[in-house]
């Protein structure tokens, strides 16, 4: 009898491990025919309690914030290489979902949103397209749905980041006018997801842009001494604001006789100084490349942007909520006492009205008009609003700024305006203005554009940045050649070299059996195909057997 049971025991386990093998096999992500464990972004990601389970499946709780509920981003090759996503037509996904310990009894039926990251994307809300809603049928449950991808969707994408190249996806908790309250949560749990391709289609091909890394801007971080706007400079807590600083390719901290107009970008309500996205890390997200692409090839003046958090209080984080009205209210000070200022004290930048530019989106599109052009017109001539929160009318505005005798004869250089034709928020006072803003003599230089089908979200910032920075600092505009070093030549001697031999380009002595530039005469010290020596660069974008090169006069030079 013992024995019987000891080897029904033993099948049964034998059964619930087949099951749970055959569980685990279907779980993940599938390409082509293959199959692989889900591959979280975590720095892409906007929610907690992420779990990878020993099924393979993610669970995680998403949190609603005003229609950017969170959700988890997923890469779609364990390796990040990038597919061309015209290959696909359609994905299934299969996951699990419930509302969590918090859950509004007005709600409607949890829902989401299938999110396409391109290859310039650095997260769910630094880059992408929405592909698909998926809703749930009841409050809790399973949902398995393909997502259909359509025929012009790769052209979508192409339109948004000029290749079609996807890096991830992203499942998003849809709480955009569903009745959800911020704060709401949704447990979710993905199980699978399969990228079905075209019959025929090619193999994805690697990512090329075409830019070589000297036609690439680079990005650095900065903590600028300001303070609490919002009291009086006395009462006020002083402290560094951190921001993000994108300088064109090319730039040389040393060559003080270069220098470029400056650029300030503010987010909205509920964002920081990081939700533009730009970073340095990864490829620097999806402005970065709209700058390295237009700077190289001539359509964009060069130029060096600031993305900074518009709350001037000392509630403005780091990592802040954003959501202090005091503080934006109060950015003025901030604005043209400490951001400008330590812009042109720090890096090299151009003076003058004409050479600064400051864009933003939903509130920060209200803050460049409120503030930007109603208080800071002496300072700045170049303005763009993105989906912007305006609460005063069009005629009372223009009143306002024509009535300031400091701005007399003060031209607005260039005015940009964007929204989408479905955006609840703004959409009902954008044409009015339009009409107003285009019509005023201050006005030299107006564009706008009504994005067909743009609510208010990013790909209709997105776009209105790019068009923004095609239309300013039109004399700043020049074809960044790539430069290639073909073939090896000679680089310099070390100290006390003897000379051995003398030309019109110096002397020369042997080191290691070969040429180099004696010393004495730093002229004479030459790199690949006779590239002189830097006189005061410093900064290193590449390396070969000669040693360290920088560039310096927009060429290439050897650091000795």
């Amino acid at each position: 009898m013992f024995n019987k049971l000891q080897k029904h025991f033993s099948l049964t386990l034998l059964f619930c491990v087949l099951a749970i093998s055959f569980v685990s096999a279907q779980n993940g992500i599938s390409l082509r025919g293959k199959r692989e464990k889900f591959s979280i972004f975590r720095d892409g990601s906007v929610a907690t309690n992420i779990q990878e389970n020993s099924d393979g499946s993610v669970s995680w709780i998403a949190t609603a914030a005003g229609g950017a509920g969170g959700g988890v981003a997923f890469y779609v090759k364990s390796n990040k290489q990038e597919i061309n996503i015209g290959n696909y037509e359609s994905i299934d996904v299969e996951l699990d979902y419930s509302p969590g310990s918090k859950w509004s009894g007005s709600a409607q039926n949890p829902s989401f949103v299938f999110r396409v990251l391109p290859w310039d994307s650095t997260g769910m809300f630094g880059g992408f397209e929405d592909l698909d809603i998926i809703s749930g049928r009841s409050r809790s449950g399973s949902i398995k749905y393909t997502v259909k991808i359509p025929s012009n969707f790769s052209k979508q994408i192409i339109n948004s980041s000029d290749f079609d190249e996807v890096l991830a996806f992203a499942i998003k908790f849809n709480d955009y006018q569903r009745g959800n309250a911020d704060g709401d949560q949704l447990k979710v749990t993905l199980k699978s997801v399969t990228f079905k391709a075209k019959s025929g289609a090619p193999e994805d091909t690697p990512f090329d842009d075409g830019l070589t890394d000297s036609q690439r801007g680079t990005v650095v971080e900065v903590n600028y001494p300001t303070r609490d706007y919002t009291v009086d400079e006395y009462r006020a807590s002083k402290y560094k604001k951190h921001g993000w600083v994108y300088l064109p390719a090319g730039y040389d901290e040393n060559d003080k006789n270069t220098k470029y107009p400056l650029f300030v970008l503010l987010h909205g309500f509920g964002q920081n100084e990081n939700t533009w996205g730009l970073s340095n890390k990864g490829r620097g997200g999806k402005i970065k490349g709209f700058m390295d692409r237009g700077m190289a090839s001539g359509e964009v003046g060069r130029f060096i942007l600031i993305t900074v958090t518009g709350v001037a209080s000392k509630n403005w984080g780091p990592n802040g909520a954003g959501n202090d009205v005091n503080g934006f209210n109060a950015f003025k000070g901030e604005l043209r006492d400490d951001i400008i200022p330590f812009m042109r004290a720090n890096f090299n930048v151009k003076d003058g009205r004409d050479n600064v530019a400051l864009a933003g989106l939903s509130m920060g599109g209200g803050q460049t008009f409120n503030i930007g052009i109603a208080e800071c017109l002496d300072l700045i001539s170049n303005f763009a609003g993105f989906s912007g929160a305006l609460f005063s009318g069009a005629d009372e505005f223009k009143r306002n700024v024509d009535g300031k005798r400091e701005f007399n004869n003060l031209k607005i250089h260039n005015l940009y305006m964007t929204c989408g034709d479905k955006d609840d928020l703004v959409y009902q006072s954008f044409p009015s203005y339009v009409n107003a803003m285009r019509n005023w003599n201050r006005v030299e230089n107006f564009k706008d554009y009504t994005y067909p089908g743009g609510t208010h979200d990013f790909p209709v910032w997105y776009k209105g940045f790019n068009d923004f920075i095609h239309m300013i600092f039109a004399d700043m505009r020049q074809k960044i050649e790539p430069v290639v070093i073909e073939q090896p030549g000679y680089p310099c001697c070390s100290n006390d070299c003897t000379v051995v031999y003398t030309d019109d380009d110096g002397n020369w002595g042997v080191e290691n059996g070969d040429w180099c530039g004696c010393g004495g005469n730093e002229s004479v010290c030459k790199g690949a195909q006779g590239y002189p020596c830097c006189e005061k660069a410093t900064k290193v974008y590449f390396t070969d057997d000669d040693g360290d090169w920088s560039i310096e006069n927009n060429d290439w030079c050897l650091i000795p």
